[in-house]
């Protein structure tokens, strides 16, 4: 059976997502200053910190040049695949940032995602109990359907995306 153009188009992009991965950032060749002596004279990385104390999470340390592979928690890497392949041929202090930067995004939306579906669930739950309760009373179904409102308006936000922008921190195929 032949495939649409847009099937066409998605394996296409997916065969370029793969290429990309697969190449070192274009402008490793020209960094001379290892990334993390870079962060000894940033006075922003003091605002990362505190992003990492305000969560109750250790802030990174940067003290070497090590690539995202040394720090990778045993067994959470495949055996078999290569490590540099892993995190997509990043390399060095600069790579393990750049790594971070993917990780921390991939957390935050899959986190998202699950407090998303909590809220949901919760609301379904409360919006069944306002639906099998009593209504006869007239005060008592006010309330519900201002309750059954809200909780509506509530549903609806819940169910759009949230956008966020982010400067470039990663240049391939260049």
């Amino acid at each position: 059976m032949p495939m649409t153009a847009n099937e066409r188009k998605r394996r296409q992009l997916e065969r370029e997502e793969r290429r990309l991965k697969a190449l070192p950032d274009s402008s490793y060749v020209f960094l001379r200053t290892p990334f993390h002596e870079h962060l000894g004279r940033d006075p922003n990385w003091s605002s990362v910190e505190l992003m990492f104390d305000l969560m109750g999470i250790e802030p990174p340390a940067f003290e070497d040049d090590l690539g995202p592979e040394h720090f990778a928690a045993p067994g959470s890497l495949d055996p078999d695949q290569d490590p540099l392949e892993a995190f997509e041929n990043a390399e060095g202090s600069i790579g393990r940032a750049e790594m971070m930067v993917v990780h921390l995004i991939d957390a935050a939306v899959e986190l998202a995602s699950i407090i998303n579906r909590y809220k949901l669930s919760e609301l379904q739950a409360r919006r069944q109990e306002f639906e099998s309760s009593d209504l006869s009373d007239p005060v008592e179904r006010r309330t519900a359907l201002e309750a059954v409102t809200q909780l509506s308006k509530i549903e609806d936000e819940l169910q759009k995306n949230v956008r966020r922008t982010f400067p470039q921190w990663r240049v391939k195929g260049i």
